[in-house]
Parts: C-alpha cells; structure tokens; sequence
C-alpha cells in the first residue's frame, strides 16, 4: 500500500505524463501560494470547480493542507521536468507516444496508469529521491 506521499507524487506523475502541467502549476498556486481558486482557474484555463476537486482530491490523499502544501513545494519542481508521453491530436482525443494508441482524453490519465505502470512507478522512485535530497539541503 502507498503511503500517502506516494499517493499524491503518483497523482502528479500521472497529470505530467498525460501532459496536463497546468494542473500541477494550479495545484502549486493554490496550495503553496495561497492563491483563490477563481484566481488560479483564470491564470491555466481551468474552472474553480476543477481546481476545488483537485485540491479536495490532494487533501483526501495527504489527509491534511498542509501536508499538501509541503510536498507540493518539494514536489512541483521535479514533476514539471517530466516529459509527457502524450500527444493532443485535437480537441477531443490524444495519441500515447509509448503504446500508439489513440484515446478520448477522458480516459489518458486511467491508461497511463494502468497500460505504463512501470514507468509510473520508476518516475515514483526517483522523485521521492531527489525530494529527500531536496528537503536535506534545505534543512542545512
């Protein structure tokens, strides 16, 4: 079982190999800045309904804000240098560069995870490394 630091890294994983950045730029806004959800919403082209559901699904994982809010700091930089396996074919569906399957976007998130699930879990491994690394330094 995944604690829960495990849980939302994985999340974030997910969202930057499905090439959704914003939402992890918005999650950062939110949580670490501080910044309203309407805010955040207008600045990545999401909905304040969007943007509540996913900090309500990153509390559920972390079980508190702050919680959320410390790893997110750690973790937001070294997620955002994945590169997305993913290519948006148009507005409705997106090409996986891994499998060459073609999938409603709805669904690109739920592939990832299920279809490349060791790709998941190696990036998993390494940014839990750089983040203990990150959060020594920081200490010193």
């Amino acid at each position: 079982m995944k604690t829960s630091i495990e849980g939302l890294l994985e999340y974030l994983i997910v969202k930057a190999l499905a090439g959704k950045e914003n939402v992890i730029k918005a999650l950062m806004d939110y949580f670490v800045y501080s910044e309203s959800p309407s805010i955040v919403a207008l600045k990545y082209g999401l909905s304040k309904h969007q943007v509540r559901g996913y900090a309500q699904r990153i509390v559920e994982k972390t079980g508190s804000v702050t919680r959320a809010k410390v790893i997110l700091k750690y973790a937001t930089p070294i997620v955002l240098k994945i590169k997305p396996i993913t290519k948006k074919l148009n507005s409705s569906f997106i090409k996986c560069l891994l499998c060459g399957e073609e999938l409603p976007l709805q669904i690109v998130e739920d592939h990832i995870r299920k279809k490349h699930t060791s790709i998941v879990e190696d990036y998993l491994q390494s940014t839990v490394e750089l983040m203990r690394k990150n959060i020594v330094v920081d200490r010193l």
